[in-house]
């Protein structure tokens, strides 16, 4: 209930105040719920197109999708927290490194989608990790297989996208 307060009166040079009156206004919230009904026109909301950096001639693009499970567990950095780390040497990789902001490619990212691309890669050996906001730096997975996202692309990958699809964090 919301309660209004009226002056009926003016105040004009020294004239005695009359009293104020009120009165009261009694709202209701009224739910609307909208179908569509045949013969009437459906309306959507489409998103704009997030436009995401491109590499340089030479270069390798790469390209995936983060999924984000169980985000009550675990959440990404707001700051676009997907990197990409350079694996070192031919052998199996019994760890991932630890690295450091700026040291190594990180991820344009779309927010809404976690739709992500690493721009200017070169041929190696990489994983990708997700900073989340309690700094923790957990690898990605794929999301089909559940292995750790370490992937190798070469010389041939040059001038195109390299395409990882679905991942998921944890």
């Amino acid at each position: 209930m919301i309660s209004i307060l009226l002056a009926p009166f003016a105040l004009i040079g020294c004239s005695q105040r009359r009293p104020i009156s009120t009165f009261t206004i009694e709202t209701t919230i009224v739910e609307i719920q909208a179908t569509n009904q045949p013969g009437t026109m459906e309306t959507t909301t489409t998103l704009e197109p997030y436009i995401f950096k491109v590499s340089d001639p030479g270069m390798i693009t790469i390209h995936g999708l983060l999924l984000v499970l169980d985000p009550t567990v675990m959440l990404p950095d707001p700051n676009d927290a997907i990197f990409l780390v350079p694996i070192s040497g031919d052998e199996g990789v019994t760890t991932i490194p630890n690295f450091r902001v700026g040291e190594v490619p990180q991820a344009d990212v779309d927010e809404r989608t976690g739709e992500f691309v690493f721009v200017n890669i070169q041929p190696g050996k990489y994983a990708i990790v997700v900073l989340t906001k309690a700094n923790a730096q957990i690898p990605a997975r794929f999301y089909e297989s559940g292995n750790l996202t370490i992937f190798s692309i070469d010389e041939s990958h040059r001038d195109k996208t390299f395409e990882l699809e679905y991942l998921q964090l944890p």
